[in-house]
């Protein structure tokens, strides 16, 4: 998007724009574990990229813009795993277990996470960016999930939702500093819920 500081920047290439911009998000991710997202400004993210304002807006027309990019890269939740070996019953310990085990290994910045699911409530395009990735979370452990769901005659979108729920559990808790593996998370809901969910 162009605005009054684009005008004056010199051309980039397609590669060195999208460079530019992806180190422009890690700088605001950077500078929101600091200060919040909230309190995150267009000048903390300028010296925290070591780039100057008129830079920053050449390639994001606004601060909501910046916030909206590293939205869609940080929420979405790698669901490739789930697709796989579709033919398999999968648990649903087992789907939660990929994914929040997945989390525990590639450590996601989940406080950052946090933050952007509460400016969801207000900004429509975070809240847009939040609800078409928790889809894409559903639509995949429904899938994994369906062989195992009509295998005990149980209604798959009672199970999707108890399966998300889980995950959406185990990122809140670890966003608030609770020590939580997917492992924990499992052994309390069998806790609560006996074995049936482990049991193919």
């Amino acid at each position: 998007m162009e605005n009054e500081y684009s005008l004056y920047m010199p051309r980039l290439t397609a590669e060195t724009a999208r460079a530019r911009r992806l180190e422009i998000m890690e700088a605001t991710l950077r500078a929101a574990a600091a200060k919040g997202l909230a309190h995150t400004s267009i000048a903390d993210i300028s010296a925290e990229a070591g780039l100057s304002v008129g830079s920053i807006y050449s390639h994001f027309g606004t601060r909501s813009e910046i916030m909206a990019a590293v939205a869609a890269d940080v929420i979405p939740i790698r669901v490739e795993a789930l697709l796989a070996e579709s033919d398999r019953v999968r648990t649903p310990a087992e789907i939660v277990a990929v994914v929040c085990g997945r989390a525990d290994d590639e450590p996601l910045p989940r406080r950052i996470l946090l933050q952007i699911w509460s400016e969801a409530t207000t900004d429509p395009d975070l809240h847009a960016i939040y609800a078409s990735a928790v889809g894409a979370l559903s639509n995949a452990c429904r899938a994994a999930a369906t062989p195992w769901a009509r295998a005990k005659g149980r209604p798959i979108d009672a199970v999707t939702r108890g399966i998300v729920t889980a995950i959406q559990a185990h990122t809140l808790r670890t966003a608030l500093g609770e020590d939580l593996t997917s492992d924990r998370i499992i052994a309390e809901a069998l806790a609560a819920f006996g074995d049936e969910m482990t049991t193919a």
